[in-house]
């Protein structure tokens, strides 16, 4: 659900409440009652509820019809206040951080930060209408966004952990010069299940045993790469400390693969988890695209709504493409003409997730190939390149759903007035 919010300064009715929010200690500014008075209490649902019953009915009693909770992104420690305002039945919404680091200096004249400072800056911000929608999701589309939120921690441990295992494995097989994929192919899952990937571990047996308990594991495995791992333990052990030095850098390569074993369970069940949620929402909302084999999964439709929530919220593609940050921004100042440049304000989650998911659609051969190396062959970088083709693919995904219809690869690279006319 969207929570609408009318400006202060077009519409006297409505009563703000301004909050700087910290782990303990909430600090209020309102001007119920004439003039502005600050407040303190805990940050704790008793005391938030408390407080904001008193000031909705102190804001009824003054004629107001609304009332406005605004406060600053903090992570986490602004969840119970909002949750509890929209419970209430007020009506919430964010400022941006950067717009209360600016304003400060503007209210102020002073670069410093308070928690006595900040509440006014709010409030004035709030009264001016420089807010944001504080958007509450119905339950499908929590879990979806949480999931996300757990699929990408997952992601990033797993990139993390797979980094310290290439480096391990060096010191623990110093000769080891295989690609780092092969640890997870089944050869080196065998070579990690049955030897640790440990060379004095591997030299303890003949080649020929050590050749055929690798081949009773994976069948197909090639000679040339028994003889290759067999040949490297051999030189890897020449220059190896003590047994129990060896040990225990062995045991800190197991703990990392199962680390990584366990990141990419952890990654499985939250994409399975995913795609499940974006199915269910497809019930409640047949506008949404479904997967198109060459184009987009199941699993990446999911990703991409999980950040942007009901696309239903966004009346225009300008504000679709501003809540992704890839709206153009223009420095222009007397007869200097700056480069037009991404803004990077909206989610960079999102980002990032639209470009793994164009990434494969620049082939050549793909939907944005011939697009994206034009741009290329132009003189575009590859980085500006595949931006456009970003703004290309939100574009593609807002009209998909806006349309109700099937995809059409006709109308990729066809303005709505060419399209109408031709049909």
């Amino acid at each position: 659900m969207k929570t609408i919010i009318f400006p202060a300064q077009s519409n006297q009715s409505v009563a703000i409440l301004a909050f700087d929010v910290s782990k303990n200690t909430l600090n209020m500014t309102t001007a119920i009652g004439g003039q502005r008075s600050d407040h303190e209490f805990p940050n704790r649902t008793p005391q938030i509820e408390k407080q904001l019953l008193i000031w909705k009915q102190r804001a009824q009693m003054a004629g107001y019809s609304q009332v406005l909770v605004v406060c600053e992104p903090t992570g986490c420690y602004h969840m119970t206040l909002l949750a509890t305002a929209h419970r209430l039945g007020l009506k919430t919404a964010w400022v941006s951080g950067e717009a209360v680091f600016k304003m400060r200096a503007i209210e102020t004249n002073d670069s410093g930060k308070t928690d006595l400072k900040d509440p006014h800056v709010i409030y004035t911000l709030a009264s001016m209408g420089k807010i944001l929608i504080c958007r509450h999701y119905d339950e499908t589309y929590a879990l979806l966004r949480q999931w996300h939120a757990l699929y990408e921690q997952a992601d990033i441990e797993a990139v993390r952990t797979k980094y310290l295992l290439a480096s391990q494995i060096k010191v623990l097989f110093p000769d080891y010069d295989f690609q780092k994929d092969f640890l997870y192919t089944r050869s080196g899952a065998a070579l990690i299940e049955h030897y640790g990937a440990n060379p004095q571990r591997i030299i303890k047996e003949t080649k020929a045993r050590f050749c055929l308990q690798m081949k009773q594991a994976v069948p197909r495995m090639r000679q040339t790469t028994l003889d290759r791992l067999y040949s490297q333990a051999l030189s890897s052990v020449r220059n190896q400390q003590s047994p129990r030095l060896v040990d225990i850098q062995q045991w800190r390569f197991l703990q990392l693969w199962e680390d990584c074993q366990r990141h990419k369970t952890r990654k499985e069940e939250a994409k399975s988890q995913m795609e499940s949620l974006y199915q269910e929402l497809c019930l409640f909302d047949p506008s949404l695209p479904h997967q198109q084999q060459g184009v987009i999964s199941t699993f990446y439709l999911a990703r991409i709504v999980a950040e942007t929530g009901p696309v239903s919220d966004f009346k225009t593609l300008r504000k679709f493409m501003r809540y992704a940050g890839l709206n153009l921004r223009e420095k222009q100042s007397g007869t200097y003409r700056g480069k037009n440049k991404l803004s990077k304000k909206g989610r960079s989650l999102l980002r990032k997730v639209l470009s793994q998911a164009v990434l494969p659609l620049v082939k050549k051969t793909r939907l944005y190939g011939s697009y994206y190396h034009d741009k290329k062959a132009h003189g575009m970088s590859g980085t500006k390149a595949m931006t456009a083709v970003m703004r290309k693919f939100l574009k593609l995904i807002y009209g998909w759903y806006r349309s109700g219809g099937q995809f059409d690869q006709s109308r990729v690279f066809t303005c709505e007035s060419q399209y109408k006319r031709a049909a």
